[in-house]
């Protein structure tokens, strides 16, 4: 009996499935990995009263409301890392550290005044945090966003009271 020649459809179908067998077994073996980096926050500061609820929008028109956001996250293990502000689409808005060593399971927080690598002030929108880690060669953008928004100065704020006292938060950054 003469054999038949393969179709070259049939290979690639063939190849096709393994490849679809390999990407699947290839991600289930990742959700198994533990997490990298976990008890990511975002939250404007200074807040205002105590009670108050966390925000994740700031306005950094130096009124000394909502000016910067505090980013803080946990790594779960020790290396050394570039700490980044990306616009959703990936595209680098600043960087807030290089070369950074995160020690495992210690909180690390940073702050974000809403300036671009430029000086420039961010435009309004949702920004992301970017964690590269140096040694495992690895990108982390976790969930959630940071909300900029803009708004006007308010002059009878609480920044231009506390410059006439001598109190004014910006000294303390």
């Amino acid at each position: 009996m003469p054999r038949r020649p393969v179709s070259p459809a049939a290979v690639v179908f063939a190849l096709l499935v393994l490849a679809t067998v390999a990407a699947f077994a290839w991600s289930q073996q990742r959700k198994r990995d533990p997490l990298i980096l976990d008890r990511v926050s975002f939250a404007a500061v200074p807040r205002l009263h105590p009670n108050s609820p966390s925000l994740r929008s700031f306005t950094p028109n130096d009124d000394c409301r909502y000016d910067r956001i505090r980013i803080r996250f946990r790594t779960t293990v020790s290396d050394r890392g570039v700490v980044q502000i990306v616009e959703p689409g990936g595209r680098l808005t600043i960087t807030l550290t290089r070369d950074t060593y995160l020690k495992r399971y210690r909180f690390h927080t940073f702050y974000w005044d809403g300036r671009m690598r430029e000086d420039g002030l961010a435009s309004p929108g949702r920004y992301k945090l970017r964690v590269k880690l140096l040694g495992e060669d690895r990108t982390i953008v976790p969930g959630g966003t940071m909300r900029l928004h803009r708004a006007p100065r308010n002059p009878r704020a609480a920044c231009a009271r506390e410059e006439r006292s001598g109190t004014h938060p910006r000294l303390a950054w």
